[in-house]
Formats: C-alpha cells, structure tokens, sequence
C-alpha cells in the first residue's frame, strides 16, 4: 500500500512497449505520493519483434505478449481494463467504453497505430495487420481456413517479415501467397541490398511477389492496380504506413500531417503539457522519426524522469531519436537480413541475434525482480482517526450531487442519499424482512470494478436467503489522498456500487465514508422474501410428505460459479497469476447471482447458500447441519476456475485457506482428497457463486436455464437427502 497521501494522479493509456518499460522503472523507484494507472483494452500485449517468429510458428501465443495485468500487480500499479474512447482536456477525463470516466492530473499516451486503410475497399475487404492484438486473432481464422490465395499488401519490413512468416508457416499446404510492393523493391527506408536479399528469399520461399503493383481499389476477392493488373485472393492482409486515429484531433490535441498528436523533445504534447504521447501515436514535430519499436524502446527512460520532473517541478529531458539503428528483420525461417550503418548482412547467426534480443526484452517482463519500496514522505499532513477521518463534506456533497438514485416500488424512502442525514427512513410494504451486512478490502486496485463487486458479494447473502434486496447503506474507507483525488476515487467507488444495486433494482438510501490507509467497502442489504413459485410450493409439499419416511426425496446440489478467486487473487499479489486467468473470474465476480436465485427458485429449489469466505465445503457443512441433510459431493465435478492448478503447484495459498481447511477433519472421506481438491474446496470466494438444492427430475432443465443465463459453468457437483430420525446424521460426505 502506499503510505504517502496520494496528490498525483498520472495515467498511462495503452500497453506499448514505452509504457510496459516504464511501469517497470517506476516499480523499482516509485515516487511517494503519486499513484500510476495504466488503462489498456486488452490485458495482454504483444511484443511486436516477435509476431513474425509466432506466425511462423517458432513462438508461442505466451512467448511474445506481455501480461499487463501480473505487471501492474507487482508494480503496485492500478490497472483498468478499458478502451478509451475520447479526453477531455478541459476537465481532464478520459472517456471509457461501458463504465465511467477516469480523471488524471498527468496523461500519458501509448496506444500505437493502425496502418493506412484510405484505398476504397481496404477498410471493408481487407485485414489490418495493427493493431497486433486484433491482427492475431484474425491470423487464426486465416489459418484455420487455409485459403487458396492469401495476400499481404505492404512494402516495408512488416509485411516483407508477414508473407516470409506465413510461407514457413505453410509451407506444405497448397496455398498461393502473394505480395504486392508499390515499388521494385522492399524497405526502401534500408540501405539496397537488403531489399534485394528480401526479394530473393520471398522468392526463393515459393512467394509471388507483384512489384510496381499500386493498389487502386480492393474488391471482395479482387485486387485492382493504378496500371490495370489485378489479383483474385481469398483473404487479404493489409499492413502498409501507420495511420492515426480521430480522437486526438477530435479532442483538441495538436496534431502532424497524418493525426498523430505533435510532441516536443520532452515527449509532451505541444498543445498540452500535461499530455505526453510516445511510440507510435506521437510524433516530434523537430526531430520526426519512423514509427518503429526501437524508438519507443529508447523513449522509455526519457518519459520515466520528465513524469517524476513534471510532479516534481524539476528540469525536463530531451529525447533525441538516433539517426541510425541495428535493423534486423527475419526471412520466416531461423534466418534474418540485418543492416546498421549502410552495412548488410545475413545468415541463421543473425536470426539466433535477433532472438536473443527479443527474448532478453521479453525477459523483462517474465522474471520481475524483488521489489524494494521507496520510504514515504516525511512531510506528509497528520491524519486524524475517528469522526476526524470522515471524508471532508465538501467532496461528498460535490460527488453525491448528481448520483443517479434509484427508486423501487417495494420501498419508500423519505430521508436517504439525497438528504445526506445519518440514518434513512423508509417504510416497506412487508413485514417479513431479511437484512445482511459485508465488508470487504480491496482486493484490485479498480475503484469502479471493486465497488461493483463489493455489493454484488453483499446483495448475494440475500439471493442465497430467497429474497429480493430493496434497500442498501454503505461505508466506505477511501485511501488519504488530495480532495481531488478522493473525488475521483469516491465518483468511481459508488458508480460501481451503483451498477450492482442498480441491475437488482435495489436503492441506495444512505451510508457513512472516512479516510483510511486502505480501501474499504461494508455494504447493509435490506431484502423481503420472495413469493414462491408454484414449483417451489409443491417440491415443499412433496420433501415434508417424504421426510422421514423410506422414500426420502433426492436433491441434486447446483454450483453456479467455479472456485478458485481466493487463489487467483493471493496469486496476483505474488505476480504468479497470469492476468488472462484473473480477467476471467472478474468476470464471473461482477455477474449478479440473481437471475440464478430466480431460476432456481423456478425449478423448485428447498435451499440455497452463496459460496464466500468458508468455502464450498465450510458452506456445505453449516447447511446441512442447519437444514438436516446428507449431502455427497463429488470433487470431479465441481468447476474450477483457469490457471488454478498451476498456482497450487508454485505453492500460492489464500491466507484464509489453513484455517478453511479444519472444516476437514468433519467431512467423511476427506482423508481421500488430494492436496489440489483440499485446497480448491476450502477456498475463500469473493463474490462466488450459489450452491442451491433442487429436486432431481428438475437439474437438467435448471442446468440449461442458468447456462443460457451467463452462468457458463454451472454443474451439479452431489446430491443431498434429509435424514432419517433415529438411522442418519446431517453432514457432508466427499466421494473420491
């Protein structure tokens, strides 16, 4: 955690290479006080020098992509997984696609490029080859498909290094590969001869290399030259010159020619000194360079001391592009040209020296080192506790100003968040209530995301009850921080708890906020009990008749949700787990066990409990001594979560999950068990899943109903009885 009040927000936008090296930096040198976020599309990114060496099938999907998610982990970095859709520089906010803006005080920009699609037909009939992350997915379908003639348009190195990967790639299959050049010869930006080695090892690898071939028009299936030419293809790969995007003209940001957002030396936008943009979004405007990775590289260092510079009111550095660099571009097997200085040179070496090259890059980003934290401030305010910790009035009253409240037939409220009292009146129309209390620590560092998964993880103990949530109260702990920082913090906080309360159409009537070291958020549930469906009355009927009796009705036990959030989060903070694993469960996490409550109260569901701090198997056992049941449950069957099994194998453990695991000793045939399935089943959730009981000759139906809902990986993991008087004792048995 950071101890210094936070003062500066800076946020980083996209995952190129310049940013995944400064995150880097700046873990081993934090500055106190400033809090680093970087917001990404996508949680991995892909290392450009190493697309080539994939498709040609010497790398992995993992080999050439950084996971930003593990990155910012390690780094104490806050990450949101977001696609920007505009700034605003006036208030200084980001747009975000699907949740709210995010505010900065300093805004950094890495978000690359997308090649030039201005040839009619080539947006429509044609398949970018940037952004890499996209690009990757379509060569999938591309090679899934295995077209009769596949072409790549683009005479520099990019698509020079595409067609050779492609052509080892398939090498035996019966595919025409096809290369359209504008000139006679590639990479005219390279001294001669490494044009003319390119051209020979296109050819050479069976490529039909069209020169002089201006495209004019694309065509589905058809590609049409300035001089008359044209070629049929199946599909077609477009990666000529970078082209940028609208938003940074749209927001007002200074501009070149081509849209990319001017910059001086110091890497800052000229227009905006508190926008830097580097790699391929930015260009100096005295010192232009290509747009190339090994720029970006060398901008790292340069963008990491003028941040720390700018928070800091201390000089700022200049960075000049160096006039001539090492060019090592590969022919699609372990072979590569390489040039520097008008010198040209190749062979299998020069392969084995770019891939030392790229790995040792790569490395970077797989072996992070031990942190060391730098000391916090020693001039920082005194924080006081108690009352004197509340957030100051002027941020709450600013931030509830305009919050969306929701109003529900089910409740009345007469005093609630728009009075901003201490307490909420409101009346019901029932009498019959059920209320539930949660608090939780932030377990990611996503005000919006944490907020949202803080209430759906209050609203479940809820669902789990047979209820419908009306009412909400909230206290929050927000971190010390500047007050505009805490308004960023708190907007973001209580728009995620809104969206959760929201989509069950529960109203937030009140609550209480302080300051604290950590964030923090308990929520107070209001719910009345749901009317039963008509199934759900005669399964009653039916299970009082039987019980007892020698026909016991059989229920079938139901997990909505697969397991292993306390894992994959105690692996997160280890940097063990890998950021696609954890992307995924949040995902589960911010899905509402309503609809699933519904769908088994509609199938005739006796019971229902929500998978969290005890674990499946802590919860099993509490119910069924409750409830009076025998309740078998098989391992095999229960889902887990992805990345699970190798976080066990690293030896990554919840901090809960010792004491979880003395429920064991309770169970029959948990001395079975595996060392896996202990820990598995006795893992703290976090806005888990519902374990419901639902007769027997309804699983199927229900199993299908909540699958179509979201619920992807809903099973049924047992089956449970109610014992008889003098012949049976309630408990949970485990069968291997």
């Amino acid at each position: 955690m950071i101890a210094a009040p936070i003062t500066h927000d800076i946020v980083l936008v996209g995952g190129g290479h310049t940013h995944a090296l400064l995150l880097r930096r700046w873990a081993m040198d934090p500055l106190p006080g400033v809090r680093l976020t970087l917001i990404s599309r996508d949680v991995l990114t892909p290392y450009s020098g190493m697309l080539p060496g994939f498709i040609a099938g010497h790398y992995t999907f993992e080999d050439v992509h950084i996971d930003l998610f593990r990155l910012c982990a390690w780094a104490d970095v806050r990450f949101i997984k977001a696609e920007m859709t505009g700034i605003d520089l006036s208030s200084k906010t980001l747009q975000l696609s699907g949740r709210p803006d995010v505010g900065y005080d300093i805004l950094s920009l890495d978000t690359g490029s997308t090649p030039t699609l201005s040839v009619p037909g080539a947006a429509e009939h044609a398949t970018p080859v940037k952004p890499v992350s996209s690009f990757i997915e379509r060569w999938r379908s591309v090679e899934n498909r295995k077209p009769a003639n596949l072409g790549v348009v683009g005479a520099g190195a990019g698509g020079f290094e595409l067609v050779s990967a492609m052509a080892h790639r398939m090498k035996h299959e019966p595919i025409n590969l096809h290369w359209f050049l504008r000139g006679d010869t590639p990479m005219s930006d390279r001294p001669g001869k490494v044009g003319e080695r390119a051209l020979q090892s296109a050819d050479e690898a069976g490529i039909n290399i069209h020169t002089g071939f201006d495209v004019k028009q694309v065509e589905e299936g058809c590609l049409h030259a300035v001089d008359g030419r044209t070629q049929e293809f199946a599909d077609l790969l477009w990666c000529t010159a970078a082209s940028a995007p609208a938003w940074p003209g749209s927001a007002g940001l200074d501009t070149d020619s081509r849209g990319f957002v001017a910059i001086a030396a110091t890497l800052q936008s000229t227009s905006h000194p508190d926008v830097f943009a580097t790699g391929d979004i930015g260009t100096q405007i005295d010192t232009p360079s290509a747009k190339a990775g090994v720029y970006a590289v060398r901008q790292a260092p340069v963008l990491f001391h003028n941040l720390r510079a700018l928070v800091t009111n201390n000089a700022l550095k200049a960075y000049v592009p160096q006039k001539d660099f090492l060019s090592l571009v590969s022919t699609g097997g372990r072979y590569a040209i390489g040039s520097r200085s008008g010198v040209t040179f190749s062979g299998a070496w020069v392969w084995r020296w770019k891939h030392s090259i790229d790995q040792a890059f790569m490395d970077k980003f797989i072996d992070l080192p031990k942190r060391t934290m730098s000391a916090p401030a020693t001039d920082a305010p005194m924080r006081c506790s108690g009352c004197g910790s509340k957030i100051p009035a002027e941020v709450l009253r600013d931030v509830l100003a305009d919050f969306p409240i929701v109003e529900n037939d089910r409740v009345n409220v007469s005093v609630g968040v728009a009075q901003g009292d201490d307490a909420a009146v409101f009346t019901c129309r029932t009498a019959t209530l059920v209320q539930s209390v949660d608090q939780l620590r932030a377990m990611l560092d996503d005000p919006y995301v944490f907020g949202r998964i803080a209430a759906l993880h209050a609203l479940s103990d809820a669902h789990a009850q047979q209820s419908i949530p009306h009412s909400a109260q909230v206290l929050l702990t927000i971190p010390f921080a500047s007050p505009s920082v805490m308004a960023r913090e708190l907007r973001q906080l209580m728009l995620g708890i809104h969206s959760a309360l929201q989509e069950d159409e529960c109203t937030l009537v009140g609550g209480h906020s302080a300051e604290g070291e950590e964030l923090q958020v308990g929520l107070v549930v209001n719910a009345e009990l749901a009317e039963p469906h008509e199934s759900v009355e005669s399964a009653n009927k039916e299970t009082t008749a039987s019980r007892g009796s020698s026909t016991d009705r059989e229920w079938s036990i139901i997990l909505t949700q697969p397991l292993g959030i306390g894992l994959l989060f105690a692996g997160l903070m280890q940097a063990k787990a890998q950021g696609v694993d954890v992307d995924a469960a949040l995902s589960d996490m911010m899905q509402s066990n309503a609809k699933a409550a519904k769908i088994c109260r509609g199938q005739g569901m006796r019971h229902c409990t929500d998978v969290t701090g005890f674990g499946l198997l802590g919860h099993l056992h509490n119910t069924a001594h409750r409830e009076q049941l025998i309740c078998c449950i098989q391992p095999a069957d229960v889902p887990v979560m992805a990345g699970i099994e190798a976080l066990i194998q690293a030896g990554v453990q919840s901090s809960l999950s010792e004491s979880n695991q003395l429920i064991l000793a309770q169970l029959i045939g948990a001395q079975n068990l595996s060392n896996t399935q202990k820990i598995v089943l006795t893992d703290p959730q976090t806005a888990g899943g519902l374990v419901t009981w639902v007769p027997k000759h309804n699983v199927d139906k229900c199993i299908d109903q909540l699958r179509a809902a979201g619920y992807e990986q809903s099973a049924v993991i047992g089956r449970a009885r109610y014992i008889n008087d003098r012949t049976d004792s309630a408990g949970v048995s485990v069968l291997g």
